[in-house]
């Protein structure tokens, strides 16, 4: 699988501890201006990365202060949970490197994967007590290593309501989000578990521009909300009509046609 270059990745910021006096009795002046130097250039990439976004021209130069201040880099280990169901509502996430994982979990414990957050992906759904109005009953964790800038909650709400532009982006996004999450429970409901599979495999085939699918068994059962045990069978029977083959730690395309006649 060809691999794509990870975006730039904004070096992690730690507090400074206070600083110590010289023989003057004056703090010393180099460290202060590599501190500045350092929240000067987060300042800049935070802003190149949200220019792409058409709300960003629309805000004022006190609005986008008010973002830039407020602004976080978080990371998240592999299989960390982000947020829980209804427990957290913490702002809007940028993905810098890495990939979420959006999933829908049943009382008995079973997941389906709604989608996923790849890098340079904004993502609302963290902060989806913004609009109460629309409730979101979702969970979000790491699916890989990630790095992520998060904006607050409170910092979000604040602009939403003196930017009408602000305001409409984060409603286009959430009913995007909320589309999202019909289609997956729609899926879930009325298409075969073999549907289910083969349209996941294609779509993560087109996302990778490869054949090879580099997912366990248990990772891709997660994915559409399945067991083990049964994508397994699935899979097996692909096998056996030569639509795709096995490899460790993933699966191979050999005849797209077949698969596509199957959805």
């Amino acid at each position: 699988m060809q691999e794509e270059a990870e975006p730039d990745v904004p070096e992690k910021i730690f507090i400074q501890p206070c600083g110590r006096e010289n023989s003057t009795g004056q703090i010393g002046k180099e460290k202060i201006s590599q501190k500045g130097d350092r929240n000067g250039m987060e300042r800049q990439k935070f802003e190149e990365i949200f220019q792409k976004y058409g709300f960003w021209e629309k805000l004022t130069e006190s609005q986008k202060s008010i973002l830039e201040e407020q602004v976080r880099w978080n990371h998240y280990q592999e299989g960390q949970l982000v947020t829980g169901t209804g427990s957290d509502c913490l702002g809007m996430f940028l993905v810098q490197s890495g990939t979420l994982r959006v999933y829908l979990i049943s009382e008995e414990g079973k997941e389906a994967t709604v989608f996923r957050i790849h890098a340079g992906e904004l993502c609302m759904l963290s902060g989806s007590c913004l609009l109460s109005s629309i409730p979101f009953d979702v969970q979000i964790d790491a699916e890989t290593d990630c790095s992520v800038y998060l904006l607050p909650t409170v910092a979000v709400r604040r602009v939403m309501g003196e930017n009408i532009y602000m305001e409409n982006f984060i409603y286009k996004m959430m009913n995007e989000s909320f589309s999202d999450i019909i289609l997956a429970v729609q899926k879930i409901l009325f298409a075969s578990l073999e549907q289910r599979l083969v349209g996941f495999l294609l779509d993560e085939s087109a996302r990778c521009h490869s054949d090879r699918i580099p997912m366990t068994q248990e990772q891709i059962a997660r994915a559409i909300g399945s067991a083990r045990e049964a994508v397994s069978r699935t899979l097996k029977e692909l096998v056996k009509e030569e639509s795709v083959e096995l490899f460790r730690g993933g699966v191979r395309i050999l005849d797209r046609k077949k698969l596509y006649q199957k959805i």
